[in-house]
């Protein structure tokens, strides 16, 4: 079968052998033009592929999942293979050298940065920087922001934009808001929004915040379970976007008082979402106030990145290096 190329990001499906121009037809009939999106929602492939041999059926499915995940490099790779995997990885300016410098230059794409903090410390501040500079580097792409919280400021975007210089109506006409009410609606949004960033060929989605429904609608311990189950749901897909499409993904995420027998009446505090944000994030960035308009940010945990604290602070530029101040 001879590769097609598509206009929009992701390999088209019909690139894959182990489909015949049927299964393409009827793949492309029910969403599903991309090898990454054949990935993405492989669970539903059982229901779109009506075979009355069941083992047929299997294998056939099968067959096409394992050769997909192959050409992205997401079954068995040799190391030296994956090297040049990583060496694909898109890196994105926070527009501070200083937290540039402890994130290995920057957000990384295929895999979901957290900035996590108390309230007013300036976490939209950094996702609103990064998005304009993202925006103003990739010109021909588009940037998704799921606002949960009610963050997204259209005057806070374009005095970012017209403090750095950039035209600032072409930056945010490239910007998607998403703003969905509910837990629910934020679990579909996210269920669909691998049409979005083929077609509008999307560089960077920011989630401001993840956890905020699901903190207001599962309440009490007994809803703890489903709590963290929906969550895993949301972060799961978002890790798999980002690594399906080589894209970046930064979600802010607040924080939850740990009292303990400390010197002060307040305990500790630690990121909101426990293990399950813990373990699906990287890397993981504490944030928190140092003066009135500069912050301190810390690797609190990652992979591949050692610990370490950068300066910065919040201007009409969003956020900037402290020496810039004059």
């Amino acid at each position: 079968m001879e590769e097609a190329k598509l206009e929009g990001l992701g390999t088209p499906v019909s690139n894959l052998k182990s489909l015949t121009k049927d299964d393409v037809a009827l793949l492309k009939q029910n969403g599903i033009e991309t090898v990454e999106a054949l990935i993405f929602r492989r669970r539903e492939l059982d229901e779109i592929f009506q075979i009355s041999d069941e083992t047929a059926k299997h294998n056939k499915i099968r067959n096409a999942v394992i050769e997909a995940l192959t050409l992205k490099k997401m079954w068995m790779v040799p190391a030296d293979e994956w090297a040049k995997v990583e060496e694909q990885q898109i890196v994105l300016d926070t527009g501070s050298s200083a937290l540039n410098t402890i994130l290995g230059g920057g957000i990384h794409s295929m895999s979901v940065a957290e900035f996590f903090g108390e309230f007013g410390v300036g976490k939209s501040q950094i996702l609103n920087t990064t998005m304009v500079l993202a925006l103003s580097k990739f010109k021909d792409r588009t940037a998704v922001y799921i606002d949960a919280e009610k963050t997204f400021h259209y005057s806070r975007i374009r005095q970012i934009a017209e403090a750095r210089g950039f035209d600032a109506n072409e930056i945010i006409n490239r910007i998607i808001l998403l703003k969905p009410p509910t837990t629910e609606d934020l679990i579909e949004v996210i269920k669909r929004l691998y049409l979005t960033v083929e077609k509008r060929k999307v560089i960077m989605i920011v989630c401001d915040s993840l956890i905020s429904h699901l903190r207001a609608e599962f309440l009490g311990r007994e809803m703890l379970g489903p709590r963290q189950h929906a969550l895993i749901r949301i972060l799961s897909r978002l890790k798999l976007l980002a690594e399906l499409y080589n894209i970046g993904v930064v979600t802010s995420n607040q924080v939850v008082a740990v009292p303990q027998a400390t010197m002060t009446p307040f305990g500790d505090i630690r990121a909101a979402g426990g293990h399950s944000m813990f373990h699906n994030t990287e890397p993981r960035v504490f944030v928190r106030k140092a003066g009135v308009s500069t912050r301190i940010a810390r690797i609190e945990d990652s992979s591949w990145l050692p610990p370490a604290e950068a300066m910065f602070r919040i201007s009409e530029k969003g956020i900037e290096d402290v020496s810039t101040e004059g």
